[in-house]
């Protein structure tokens, strides 16, 4: 899947998806906005009493930010890095903080107020390190590309280390400090229900994992877009082994490293985990999917709701139902607060999810 443009994620082609998958439970919940007028504001974390928000994933660069919680729904925002494009941000036990810039270089700030150093050039190392999967797929320009890369996610693993879910090479990469890498883990390439006309009732899709998080028993869980035609209903979140060295993630196979651990999501594009009960919230593009976010972009056109997902076991509670649009991240803070990024493209917001 390739960098066409700064929306190049979602996938090319403008095209409506009309099979949607079963709507889950609506919750009583409403949004309570931070900060807003922000620059394509992506990554976020959570911490105790500070939400970090970086910003210019698809825009102009601009500071990581950081909103300071002073109360119930109150607080105060200051930048604490000089502007660069930032695709996501973590930080690690020991204290870093960690970026995916823009123009693919992850970056490691050392200390609060160090400057940021660059830790490994991601597109060069996925340039060698080939996709064995990378499969030829409408719509043009074609594909393949097995060294392409598109990082998207980052998560920090105890021993300092982040992972990185690379959404064009299919896979999970796991970086130290001093810029060390390897291929954690590989997607294989998924058969798929198609319903765009004119093609096979059954067509192979790259897997496109976008975001990871670290879940319950330290292992790591991966999130999914699926690829052309991107079909609602398609996307898993796979649990996988931090630890592990080129384990293969296939649905028809799975092993040790690497299994599907829930199904039935539809273009994922953050997950983040309650660290206290082990809650997982999803943040999706659409309930239709990338294909019908494609169309936001086309003349007179406009971008389709998000939706955020509450799983609790085997229940999914849909929060701020029609409210958010245009999803970046979502994080969770030590006290549970859920907070999340919208406005990608048409005015960013930091937002603070509350139930009634």
């Amino acid at each position: 899947m390739s960098r066409r443009r700064a929306a190049s994620l979602f996938a090319a082609g403008i095209l409506l998806i009309s099979l949607a998958a079963a709507a889950p439970v609506a919750a009583k919940s409403h949004l309570h906005v931070l900060l807003d007028g922000l620059n394509s504001p992506k990554g976020i974390l959570a911490g105790g009493h500070s939400v970090f928000v970086g910003q210019g994933w698809a825009g102009p660069p601009g500071p990581v930010l950081e909103y300071h919680r002073t109360g119930r729904g109150h607080g105060t925002a200051s930048p604490i890095t000089d502007p660069i494009p930032l695709v996501d941000i973590t930080a690690t036990p020991d204290g870093a903080g960690w970026g995916i810039g823009a123009n693919g270089v992850l970056y490691r700030q050392a200390t609060a107020g160090a400057t940021p150093e660059a830790v490994l050039d991601i597109l060069a190392y996925q340039a060698v390190d080939i996709d064995p999967f990378d499969i030829n797929v409408p719509p043009p320009p074609a594909e393949p590309n097995p060294g392409e890369s598109n990082p998207n996610g980052i998560a920090p693993l105890p021993n300092n280390d982040v992972l990185i879910a690379d959404a064009a090479g299919n896979d999970l990469l796991r970086v130290s400090p001093n810029g060390d890498a390897v291929t954690v883990a590989r997607w294989q390439v998924e058969t798929i229900p198609n319903h765009i006309p004119g093609l096979p009732p059954q067509v192979p899709a790259e897997a496109v994992p976008t975001t990871v998080a670290i879940g319950p028993g330290g292992w790591a869980y991966v999130g999914q877009l699926v690829g052309f035609p991107g079909t609602p209903g398609t996307a898993h979140i796979w649990r996988v082994n931090p630890l592990a060295e080129d384990a293969l993630c296939d649905v028809n196979a799975p092993n040790a490293n690497c299994s599907v651990w829930k199904s039935g999501f539809t273009s994922i594009f953050d997950i983040a985990f309650n660290p206290h009960n082990g809650t997982l919230y999803v943040y999706e593009i659409a309930e239709a999917g990338w294909p019908a976010f494609e169309a936001g972009f086309a003349p007179g056109g406009t971008f389709p709701p998000a939706v955020l997902l509450e799983v609790k076991g085997g229940s999914r509670t849909e929060l701020a139902r029609g409210e958010l649009s245009q999803p970046g991240g979502v994080a969770v803070a030590n006290d549970g607060a859920v907070f999340v990024t919208d406005g990608m493209f048409t005015g960013g917001r930091l937002i603070q999810i509350k139930g009634n």
